[in-house]
């Protein structure tokens, strides 16, 4: 133990004396130059004026200082050093010091923010001269925690954007929603594009974070009308990391993050001893039936700490003129839920070379993802909050039955109708879900020899998916007795599907300066996009191979075509105006001929009021420009590919017909509308972005005003009107207004000290104004369904928030406690009865009016401290966890007891109680997403070698009133829900 204790001591003194010589020998090689002392002045280009907290920097060390009330700054340096001066808003300057003790020093105003280019549809843009409402932002890579999902991201960070993070289920996808979406029963999930290809959301979630080099949001018409057929609900534009012509060397990065989560709470049952108590008060069990004598926590049972790992290793560089970036990683996840866990392997390259003296640009780009997912049964959660705890988790039976697992038996015999033991219904099951991916696409630039301006583009791409999915659990499993056959067989389950999208666009753009303050872009264009798919559903066997249903393997496929023709024009003069006119026209082969193409215009106007010569001489407004658009997009996603087509489908064998002695298989027909067409959105939008103090200070505002037409809604239609009761078909309108505020700010920036915060602030109201042919006060279409047939909690109705809660009025008594099975009915009477005629309109919907997000980083010389969070007020969650227990719980007819909340125990309901708004709850709350404190260790053995050493705490506490586990459910109906972990990570950074 001495020589180990001796050892340690020994190596610690050695990292320590290591790392202070590494920071000591700048400051010892600039003592050993010769030093003198400069004085100088920092002054501003324009107006000539002294700036005042410029930071000077000694190049290559960490010495410096700022300038005074006066501008006026002095440093002591060797002779032949280069000072670096620099100054938010102003360009940074180097200026060697030749032995001169006086220097006088002239910045000049830096428009990068406005020069900045951002990608849009189709091209790219100057930020500055953008006139739709669009968010372009690099992720953090100094303040992001653990970032598992590429749009992990973007949460809290853009305003109009809600973002809710996946279940606690590690690799699990987030819901992405932009200004609350436009749709309802079609799809309202933003156009994710990466690297010019359309792909859908599960593909982003399929990119490695770490290779991500932008992301913009297209939020109004005039920004994605470009896209038009996809664009109702917003476009997030994804451009990875390139190779650069300046990198004459290989760069390479290689990142590590290992991390340690752990559940944040449990859901409040009753412990052992309490639930005793409660049983003998309360339930109706007879003489001869006995609690166990085991005291179980069955959360803590099937939770565990959970361990991860995430390597990344990234080579940029250029060969013979070519740029290169090539990346691999690898994440091995476990889940907080024993037996569950994700790994990812990622592999990308990208190239981008130049031919004919730089006229023609090449862009290639190919990305492929392997995920293996052992998903676990979230049911076992709900399994965990209701099972007795008095039973023990294991138990040995005179035959195989439950391999060594507790289990409910009446002498011996299995309760088919009983709960299954969670922990085995998590370590018994074998499941595998295989996800192999590739996105890539090549990209033609050509600049016309003789007409430089006009540039050709050719892109084709492509994102093909296979996922396969095995399921087995073994005989005698307990599941398998209350579940498959109830006799003990095994089961073994699986299917397969593929995913296809082929893309091919074609576009010319033409860029000319008219005169000195007359400047015009013309792009116009062709698209083409195949989405081809095929899922394949297994028959059910045993473990020996034989099936165990009638039924046959169920096969599917289909495919759609996209065609497209687009086209857009931008005008600035003198920087000032600018005006953006585009047009798409879109086929899907979704509709029928005479509804298969949609035409979506938009048009925006801006001006820059910071271009005006009044305003040239004034130094606090840097930036100043007002947006005006209109545009219409469209959406065609809902259902299958065959929405207007009579189609067929074969019938199983239980379906079948006989003639004579011959079974014949017999085709049904599908429900189908002939008639279904585009959905349009039309948006109206008013922006303001603005600057101050060379943009020290800057952000933006927008309002907008939104209406959707020929919803397309699946509905119910009378029995015999079509051959099913169910069709996806166009009825009904909805119309939306918002504010979006986006303010960020640097209060702090010298030689030592950064300091930035930001914000946004996003409110919006969705309302439909047409749900049918003819709208009464009684119609609305049933939504928010809770499991099991018939129980919805929510509707669609005219007037109302989508997803607005639709609910009896609990009946309190004078002590404001619930009365068990007693509503106020609609005359202000009491009742008991719980049909939808004495439910109300609760005005209170899971769809989020009120969100926002704050970050801040601060940063002194080598540390950097950052923080992000985010929250939402105004939307409400059904505590179904709670409603779905009663007293009744404890025992019920089948000689199972279940243990119960303490709230249930205290509101001392008797039976279930689902449609009571007693369980509609505030879904307000506010998160801190993580912390994060690094350090860097710089020039670790050259000039370009260093290393980041940071840790982070994620998802660090949730400020709420909400009485479950977390209030940020997306559906609004909170249900064996997957919480979200806490993570720590320590990440370890190292460049050279």
């Amino acid at each position: 133990m001495k020589l180990k204790s001796f050892i340690e001591r020994t190596n610690y003194r050695t990292c320590l004396l290591f790392l202070i010589a590494l920071l000591a020998i700048p400051h010892l090689s600039a003592q050993n130059q010769g030093t003198i002392k400069v004085k100088g002045t920092v002054i501003e280009n324009g107006t000539r004026e002294t700036i005042i907290g410029a930071s000077i920097t000694v190049k290559g060390t960490t010495a410096g200082t700022i300038s005074d009330d006066d501008g006026n700054f002095d440093i002591s340096v060797s002779r032949n050093a280069v000072l670096v001066i620099s100054y938010l808003g102003f360009k940074t300057k180097e200026v060697p010091v030749d032995g001169q003790s006086q220097l006088s020093i002239i910045l000049e105003e830096d428009m990068e923010m406005l020069e900045e280019i951002v990608v849009i549809g189709y091209g790219q843009v100057r930020k500055g001269d953008a006139t739709g409402s669009l968010t372009a932002i690099k992720p953090d890579e100094l303040n992001k925690g653990m970032q598992l999902k590429a749009e992990d991201a973007l949460i809290g960070k853009v305003a109009g954007v809600n973002i809710v993070p996946g279940s606690g289920a590690p690799g699990s996808s987030s819901t992405i929603r932009i200004r609350m979406g436009a749709s309802l029963s079609a799809t309202n999930d933003p156009l994710i594009v990466i690297d010019g290809v359309p792909v859908s959301n599960k593909s982003l979630s399929s990119i490695n974070p770490n290779d991500i080099a932008t992301f913009t949001v297209l939020k109004d018409a005039s920004a994605t009308a470009i896209y038009g057929s996809r664009a109702s609900n917003g476009v997030v534009i994804v451009t990875t990391k390139k190779g650069s012509l300046t990198d004459t060397k290989p760069r390479i990065s290689y990142n590590s993050n290992y991390t340690i989560s752990a559940v944040p709470s449990y859901y409040d049952v009753l412990s052992a001893d309490e639930y005793r108590t409660a049983f003998a008060k309360h339930a109706n069990a007879p003489d001869d039936f006995l609690l166990g004598n085991a005291s179980t926590d069955w959360q803590k049972e099937i939770f565990r700490t959970a361990f991860g790992t995430e390597h990344n290793l990234s080579v940029t560089g250029a060969t013979n003129k070519v740029p290169y970036r090539v990346s691999f990683g690898y994440t091995n996840q476990d889940g907080t839920l024993k037996g569950n866990n994700y790994q990812r392997f990622n592999g990308g390259i990208g190239l981008s070379p130049k031919f004919f003296n730089d006229h023609l640009a090449v862009d290639i780009n190919v990305k492929g993802t392997i995920e293996r997912d052992k998903p676990v049964s979230t049911g076992s959660i709900g399994g965990a909050i209701s099972f007795d705890p008095t039973r023990p988790v294991y138990e040995t039976y005179s035959d195989p039955m439950g391999l060594g697992y507790y289990m409910w038996t009446d002498k011996e015999v299995p309760i088919v109708l009983a709960a299954s033991n969670p922990v085995a219904d998590l370590k018994l099951p074998n499941k595998l879900d295989k996800t192999q991916q590739s996105i890539g696409n090549i990209a033609f630039d050509y600049k016309v020899h003789g007409l430089e301006d006009l540039h050709l583009n050719l892109n084709m791409g492509y994102d093909i998916r296979k996922n396969t999915y095995e399921e087995t659990t073994p005989q005698y499993a307990p599941s398998m007795y209350t579940g498959n056959l109830n006799d003990g067989t095994g089961r073994r389950s699986g299917s397969e599907s593929k995913n296809r999208n082929y893309l091919i666009n074609m576009y010319a753009n033409y860029t000319k300066d008219l005169s000195d303050k007359h400047n015009i872009n013309v792009m116009g264009g062709y698209e083409w996009q195949k989405f081809w798919y095929n899922t394949t559903t297994d028959v059910p066997t045993d473990l020996n191979g034989k099936p165990i249903s009638s039924d046959v393997a169920q096969y599917d496929e289909q495919e759609l075509y996209l065609l497209s023709f687009f086209g857009r024009l931008n005008y600035t003069y003198a920087q000032k105006l600018m005006l953006t006119a585009t047009l798409r026209a879109d086929a899907s082969s979704r509709f029928s001929k005479d509804n298969r193409w949609g035409y979506f215009p938009s048009v925006a106007l801006a001006y820059r009021m910071t271009e005006e010569n009044f305003m040239k001489n004034q130094n606090v407004l840097s930036d100043l420009k007002l947006r005006l658009s209109y545009g219409q997009t469209g959406q065609q996603a809902i259902g299958d590919y065959y929405v207007h087509l009579a189609d067929y489908s074969a019938s199983y064998d239980n379906a079948q017909y006989q003639f004579g002695d011959r079974w014949v298989t017999m085709y049904r027909p599908n429900g189908s509308d002939p008639n279904i067409k585009w959905e349009t959105t039309s948006t109206y939008n008013f922006g303001l972005d603005y600057g101050f103090l060379n943009n020290r200070i800057y952000g933006s505002v927008d309002v907008y005003t939104r209406r959707t037409k020929d919803l397309l809604n699946t509905i119910f239609v009378p029995a015999g009107s079509n051959f099913t009761s169910v069709i996806s078909t166009n009825i009904g309108d909805m119309k939306s207004n918002g504010v979006e505020l986006a303010l960020n700010a640097i209060p702090v920036k010298n030689s030592d000290w950064e300091w930035s915060i930001g914000g946004n602030f996003t409110y919006g109201n969705s309302k439909i104004t047409k749900l049918n042919t003819i709208d009464t006060d009684d119609n609305y279409v049933p939504t928010g369904n809770a499991g099991g047939t018939g129980k919805y909690l929510q509707v669609y109705m005219v007037d109302q928030t989508p997803n607005t809660f639709y609910l009896l009025k609990q009946a309190y008594d004078d002590n404001g406690k619930p009365l068990d099975g007693q509503y106020i009915a609609k005359d202000g009477s009491i009742t008991t009865s719980e049909s939808d005629a004495n439910k109300y309109i609760t005005d209170k919907s899971s769809r989020v009016p009120y969100y926002y997000g704050l970050s801040t980083r601060l940063t002194y010389k080598n540390w950097d401290l950052g923080m992000n969070g985010h929250g939402s007020f105004g939307n409400y969650v059904y505590n179904y966890q709670q409603a779905s227990e009663s007293l009744d719980d404890l025992f019920s007819a089948n000689k199972v007891s279940s243990n119960i909340s303490h709230k249930t125990l205290k509101d001392e309901f008797v039976q279930q109680r689902i449609y009571s708004d007693y369980y509609l709850e505030s879904g307000s709350f506010f998160k801190i997403d993580n912390i994060t404190l690094g350090y860097t260790f710089n020039k670790l053995w050259n000039n370009s070698s260093s290393l980041r050493m940071a840790f982070s705490a994620q998802n660090v506490c949730t400020i709420t009133n909400y009485s479950g586990v977390d209030p940020e459910v997306y559906s609004g109906i909170d249900k064996n829900t997957y919480q979200r972990p806490r993570i720590y990570t320590l990440s370890l950074n190292l460049n050279f």
